[in-house]
């Protein structure tokens, strides 16, 4: 008898287990982080070293503050693949001003208004054209790129002011991460601009019905995304200390990947800011620990893409899952 409780407790816990491994894929999250550490750290003597974990730390809070971004448009059932390119664009208009001799607080307000002037652009497209946003964003990407090459002649700008290494050096970077992690996660939470996001990308139709204005927050919606974006190229420069037109290369895919294994559901309406930020941790991780391993350039676009592809399907086994789990 008491074997038979025993297993039932087992059976529970197990079931329990695995019920909160389905609906908070935030845990998944910690589990991985912590696996991953250990592996690497195993591997490599230099992984848990103050400088290597202050690099990390860098290289996460670009990526983290771009998915966050990347978050608010897939959670509307969006995607920006041009936040890249913007990166790049953003850097260089920064580098003119940085040669006027503006000071560093003026080139950041301007980082972000070209941000939000990039996004907006996105957004009317998009809700104009009546285009999916993946069309809109994927011209744009290669506009901005265009544009980014021509203005700078594919020069490269070194010796910044150091003024502007403020902004990537020590623990600026993730104490900037952990603001936009407390600002974004009260506006999704608790303003009605985070509920209009939720709601447009569960059922669009069901939104207009209800009055909320759906082109307009689409349009707020890259915006937002834009202006974190001119947040994350001031850090970038900050952090290289160069005005590079090749800067933000790849970077949508570790912004899609990020908030993909942070939970956001590419079917719209479910994410969390948090979920993202942790994405992005294993992230910067696993491109850490590719690095460290001496793993060549040519597989961690490999590798990175697969485990895009793993998201996508851990996304899609954790829908039908939850769908099984309401029909019973």
């Amino acid at each position: 008898m008491k074997k038979e409780v025993a297993a039932k407790t087992q059976r529970s816990a197990g079931q329990s287990f695995k019920r909160a491994l389905i609906n908070t894929p935030e845990l998944t999250i910690v589990i991985f982080i912590f696996l991953i550490s250990i592996f690497i750290g195993i591997q490599s003597d230099s992984f848990f070293s103050g400088t290597n974990l202050l690099n990390i730390s860098k290289q996460i809070a670009v990526n983290g503050i771009i998915s966050v971004g990347m978050m608010l448009a897939i959670i509307a059932k969006g995607v920006d693949l041009s936040v890249g390119s913007m990166v790049g664009l953003i850097c260089v208009i920064a580098g003119s001003f940085i040669k006027m001799g503006l000071p560093a607080w003026a080139v950041l307000l301007i980082c972000l208004a070209a941000g939000a002037v990039c996004g907006g652009i996105n957004g009317i497209l998009i809700v104009r054209l009546k285009v999916k946003p993946i069309i809109v964003t994927l011209a744009t990407m290669n506009i901005f790129r265009g544009i980014t090459y021509v203005y700078s002649g594919g020069k490269w700008t070194t010796n910044l002011p150091k003024d502007f290494l403020f902004f990537g050096n020590g623990v600026v970077p993730a104490c900037i991460l952990v603001l936009v992690l407390i600002l974004f996660t009260m506006i999704m939470k608790y303003t009605q601009f985070g509920r209009h996001v939720y709601a447009i990308g569960s059922n669009e139709d069901s939104a207009k019905l209800a009055g909320i204005r759906v082109d307009k927050t689409k349009v707020m919606v890259f915006m937002a995304s834009g202006i974190l974006t001119g947040l994350a190229a001031m850090i970038f420069i900050g952090r290289t200390g160069a005005i590079q037109p090749t800067a933000g290369a790849g970077y949508e895919m570790d912004a899609i990947g990020a908030a993909v294994l942070g939970g956001v559901s590419f079917l719209g309406g479910k994410g969390t800011v948090y979920g993202t930020i942790l994405g992005a941790i294993l992230m910067g991780l696993i491109l850490n620990g590719m690095t460290l391993l001496k793993i060549s350039a040519n597989y961690q676009g490999l590798i990175t893409g697969l485990i895009i592809i793993l998201a996508l399907l851990l996304d899609t086994a954790r829908a039908i899952y939850q769908e099984r789990g309401k029909g019973q």
